[in-house]
């Protein structure tokens, strides 16, 4: 019962507070797709180097609703059931103690939780990785019994198929899945040098699945290749080059607890001094305790270290140190930690693991109240709440327009007598308003890009003089009035979309939509 408790308390945590965040650029995308046409839906996924597997479930769940909470429920009922896996298979490594510990930092993990409430396919891929773990982890504890005939006596059918259907299906939501592939291939190899006379038994096995994956998962690297113009993976041109201050904002939140920006990629201050570290020193515990089981250790560990390695080798030529990329390996990291501190037992298990749980609970709460997304909602409810008709709404760029669009739409703003644009590049400064009516600005992030300094935003402003008011929006947006409105308001609905639209290039151009 174990992964069945720890699975609803996952999804408790992930269920509060799940609609209080506003959606940010990356889910805005997720929202046009899903309200899109399926053939729509499809190009458009394709043309940006999605497959469309997650966007089509999206597309159903729109049905029954569009709001930020149900568009993130998937997300938080894969993250509760990763949290269930990761206790069943730390389970079976190294003990129920051990899988308690695995289950508990899957669920009380900032990150985790924090992705558990994003209207994005990455709990979904550590969820079906981790259906093919368990698979793998079965195979490696017994390795002459993986060398059986698939139809034989005693065959591990069910680890074979939890391997190949969790494999294949996880590869074609997210090409992050592709490290995976690599690290079972190299825990396949200490599972058939453990095999002994079967190994060439093991192997056949092995070769039938790989094909089987290979052939459920190419045709869609082909159908991207050719609807993407000849590319499967970019690297985002808004990624930090690699560095060991890169490098810390990815391993500080996907390992080692701590509350991650979305926009600015720095981790948030540390709530419990010292917890990163006692998770440093339990993973290294844990290795040293699963050193007498060479192949289920080799599975382990090439799950938990060839994605980083991958991806902080690949940023060496194309910049890719961006937590979530990193996502699923945070499960195989936080099991070799549960068999860490799985080796104590009895009494002394539960004097150290309940404090440590309520240490990591504690160390969870500040995120529900932490500000990780910008505040676009409250900037379009203020404007549909004081923009008279003749007003004009000028945004620092594409992106901040596109995402102020789709907020404007549900606060009812009056985008048709008001008029919401935003600051193109080689374009005129904006002149200043007609008497009697306003001019807005709004100067904020959407994305993970850079942005342009203030000041300079403001500069390019000098024509129109001081602004009348300025107002921040939460830490990452601010707003000013140009000229004094008149009193009264009304409101209808306005949109915006992204598809695949693509501005030049200037003040505020942030495409963080598509990733990889």
């Amino acid at each position: 019962m174990w992964p069945v408790a720890i699975g609803v308390f996952a999804l408790a945590l992930r269920l509060y507070g799940l609609g209080d965040k506003p959606f940010w650029m990356d889910e805005i995308a997720t929202l046009h797709r899903a309200t899109s046409s399926v053939p729509d839906l499809v190009a458009s996924s394709l043309a940006n180097n999605h497959y469309p597997s997650y966007f089509l479930m999206l597309w159903l769940v729109a049905h029954i609703g569009t709001s930020q909470w149900m568009l993130r429920l998937p997300s938080a009922i894969f993250g509760a059931i990763a949290a269930a896996l990761a206790t069943a298979t730390g389970r079976r490594v190294a003990g129920a103690r051990s899988g308690i510990v695995a289950g508990l930092l899957m669920t009380l993990s900032p990150f985790e939780v924090q992705f558990g409430q994003e209207a994005r396919s990455y709990t979904l891929v550590s969820c079906l990785i981790l259906v093919a773990l368990w698979g793998l982890v079965r195979l490696a504890q017994e390795p002459r019994m993986a060398a059986a005939p698939f139809r034989g006596v005693g065959a591990r059918r069910g680890a074979w198929l939890a391997f190949g259907l969790g494999t294949a299906a996880a590869l074609n939501v997210l090409n992050v899945a592709v490290p995976w592939l690599v690290a079972a291939n190299l825990g396949a190899i200490a599972i058939g040098r453990a095999a002994g006379d079967k190994q060439r038994a093991f192997w056949r096995n092995w070769g039938w699945v790989q094909l089987a994956i290979l052939a459920s998962w190419l045709p869609m690297v082909i159908a991207i290749y050719v609807v993407g113009g000849g590319t499967v993976l970019d690297g985002p041109n808004w990624v930090p080059p690699a560095s060991p201050e890169a490098i810390w904002s990815v391993a500080a939140p996907v390992y080692l607890l701590r509350i991650a920006n979305f926009i600015t990629l720095d981790p948030a201050p540390a709530v419990i001094p010292g917890l990163s570290l006692a998770v440093a020193a339990l993973v290294a515990f844990g290795i040293w305790r699963l050193r007498r089981s060479p192949p289920v250790l080799t599975v382990l560990g090439s799950a938990a270290l060839v994605l980083p390695l991958t991806l902080c080798l690949v940023s060496l030529f194309v910049p890719l140190l961006v937590p979530r990329y990193f996502a699923w390996s945070a499960a195989p990291f936080f099991i070799i930690v549960g068999s860490g501190l799985g080796w104590f037992s009895g009494r002394r298990f539960a004097a150290v693991a309940v404090p440590f749980a309520a240490v990591c609970l504690l160390n969870l709460l500040p995120y529900y109240h932490y500000e990780t997304k910008p505040r676009w909602d409250l900037v379009a409810s203020d404007l549909a709440a004081v923009a008279q008709p003749g007003d004009e709404v000028l945004v620092n760029g594409y992106y901040g327009y596109w995402v102020l669009s789709a907020f404007t739409a549900r606060a009812g703003f009056d985008s048709d007598r008001v008029k919401l644009t935003w600051q193109e590049p080689d374009k005129p400064p904006p002149s200043a308003p007609p008497p009697g009516h306003a001019l807005w600005v709004v100067y904020g992030r959407t994305g993970q890009a850079a942005w342009d300094p203030i000041d300079d935003f403001k500069h390019s402003l000098a024509a129109l003089g001081q602004p009348v008011s300025e107002t921040p929006v939460g830490r990452y947006i601010v707003m000013w009035r140009y000229a004094e409105p008149q009193t009264g308001y009304s409101s209808s609905e306005s949109g915006g979309g992204c598809g695949n639209e693509k501005p030049a290039a200037g003040t505020g151009s942030e495409q963080n939509c598509d990733s990889p």
